[in-house]
């Protein structure tokens, strides 16, 4: 295990400042892959134009928004939270840069080269990343978080099961292993979510009143990924809807706990509520979809959408600030960049309701506008962040 280097004080870093610590560079992928992705994919929909032998259409759509996207964010966040979790060095400097451009390179050849060929770069980056997240958590004996390298495996294994069945090695429909993935990765902020929003909200308005449930918080993470995963199984419909119904239900008691009110006037405190409020709003869609009253569609994308999207653009600004030595402050463009997501969401989930599907091409185009746009707003001001040192000259 490699600890934290710290040289002497006032010894200055020479690593480029954009490859000091993890969520640097892939905050910045992430981003930049967000807002770029969104306007290709509506281009190939709406054209019917692909660009190569490669991974094109609905199938890179899917698979690049949660493999590409939000793996990138993932992989920023952990290997910046871990180095606090266990005080151990993550990969700094050209570690990093390597392992960017093992992230990146399937995500500039999917289109184009052939399916098998960028498969075996995609499918190393996840099992990677677990190994190096697992090395630091188990030299630290941080029992807490070692379910995370699992997951990670879990997705990676659910990567390759995408591929053996886009290729037609796997009987299996491609879509399920990326569902199962998004399942698992509302899981992981189901987690994380729980531990951060509340404390995040308590220490920004001291003397909110808050309600916690322990047993409630004890099972609902498992409770949701055996849900979750179960609405992929051919189970009665009546089973599916009353358990997603039940832990809709579940999960607006627990955010309800938190004191989202309060924070409508803090733009980096109402987006991380808004964006779990979007859990438990997903998962109601979702029960509504066995009984065919609402397209299943409808709650995979407010969990994609303004669950996941809401949530993953909170952390590119929070962690941002917060480890470049800034104030933990939004300001107008992070509102609009928020405001835009949820907007995303809107209109997406509109274009799936039956009474709105005459205007089901506009609504695709301005969720698919309102995304970029909001990742757009991002990287204009956090594009000197992420490349500039500290400004309280500290490492990191």
């Amino acid at each position: 295990m490699m600890l934290i280097h710290l040289d002497e004080p006032g010894t200055p870093d020479t690593r480029l400042p954009l490859l000091r610590l993890g969520f640097r560079p892939f905050y910045l992928l992430a981003a930049l892959f967000a807002a770029v992705a969104m306007p290709w994919w509506l281009w190939q929909r709406f054209t019917g134009t692909y660009p190569g032998q490669g991974l094109n259409g609905m199938a890179w759509h899917a698979h690049e928004m949660i493999f590409g996207y939000v793996v990138a964010v993932i992989a920023g966040f952990l290997l910046t939270a871990v180095r606090n979790w266990t005080g151990a060095e993550t990969p700094t400097g050209r570690a990093l840069a390597g392992l960017c451009l093992l992230w990146l390179l399937p995500r500039l050849l999917l289109p184009f080269a052939p399916v098998v060929l960028t498969a075996l770069a995609d499918l190393l980056f996840l099992p990677i990343l677990a190994w190096v997240i697992r090395t630091r958590l188990r030299a630290a004996n941080n029992t807490r978080n070692r379910f995370i390298p699992r997951l990670l495996g879990a997705l990676a294994l659910l990567n390759l099961s995408f591929y053996l069945a886009h290729l037609g090695w796997l009987p299996l429909n491609e879509f399920t292993p990326m569902e199962a993935a998004l399942m698992l990765i509302v899981t992981l902020e189901v987690v994380i979510g729980g531990r951060i929003i509340p404390s995040f909200t308590k220490n920004a308005l001291p003397g909110i009143t808050q309600r916690h449930t322990p047993a409630l918080e004890r099972h609902l993470p498992l409770l949701t990924a055996t849900i979750l995963l179960g609405n992929l199984l051919p189970l009665p419909a009546w089973l599916i809807t009353s358990a997603d119904a039940l832990l809709a239900l579940m999960h607006a008691y627990r955010v309800s706990g938190w004191g989202s009110w309060a924070c409508r006037k803090s733009p980096l405190l109402w987006v991380l509520h808004g964006g779990y409020w979007c859990i438990p709003a997903g998962i109601a869609l979702l029960a509504l979809a066995p009984p065919d009253i609402l397209p299943r569609l409808a709650g995979l994308h407010l969990l994609a959408i303004g669950a996941t999207g809401g949530l993953t653009i909170a952390m590119l600004t929070r962690t941002a600030l917060g480890h470049t030595g800034r104030p933990l402050r939004a300001g107008p463009l992070e509102h609009l960049a928020y405001l835009c997501i949820f907007l995303a969401a809107a209109c997406r989930l509109l274009a799936t309701l039956p009474v709105l599907s005459g205007a089901y091409q506009a609504e695709i185009w301005l969720a698919g506008l309102f995304w970029s746009g909001g990742f757009l707003l991002y990287l204009i001001k956090y594009v000197p962040i992420l490349g500039s040192a500290r400004v309280d000259g500290k490492a990191g």
